[in-house]
């Protein structure tokens, strides 16, 4: 027999639902409950801690030094993330209320910062950074 089950948003991996009165009938009783445990697929970019949402963020070494904006996909759908010039590996920045809902609220987004050090530099790249190094950068 088929049933369609409301999911709650924000259930955990592990929770389970109790459907009173779903399960099956004991002769000349009363139908029994139906007990569902939920597994919770992995998401490709976010991790959940609690009602938090984390993942990581790539940016160049300049987008490091001089900010940048970047699409954040979000629950909610795409949302740009503003990047603050001078940001540092593994800083962690938060985007409030985007999160995984839990009653009439939300947890938050937390994004921390991988800055990608180029492998392989060109002669005038390394001009640029030997000049920047003269200027104390």
């Amino acid at each position: 027999q088929e049933m369609y089950v409301k999911i709650p948003a924000g259930i955990e991996d592990g929770e389970t639902l109790r459907l009173t009165g779903a399960g099956e009938a004991v002769t000349g009783g009363l139908t029994g409950d139906l007990y569902i445990k939920i597994h919770v697929k992995p998401h490709a970019i976010y991790k959940r801690e609690g009602a938090n949402l984390v993942t990581n963020v790539r940016i160049k070494l300049s987008d490091s030094l001089l900010g940048t904006e970047y699409n954040l996909e979000t629950l909610d759908g795409v949302i740009k993330l503003k990047i603050p010039e001078g940001i540092n590996f593994g800083e962690i920045l938060r985007v409030k209320g985007k999160g995984v809902p839990y009653g009439n609220k939300r947890g938050d987004i937390l994004v921390k910062i991988v800055i990608e050090m180029p492998k392989k530099i060109s002669k005038d790249v390394r001009k640029l950074i030997e000049e920047l190094k003269q200027k104390g950068v």
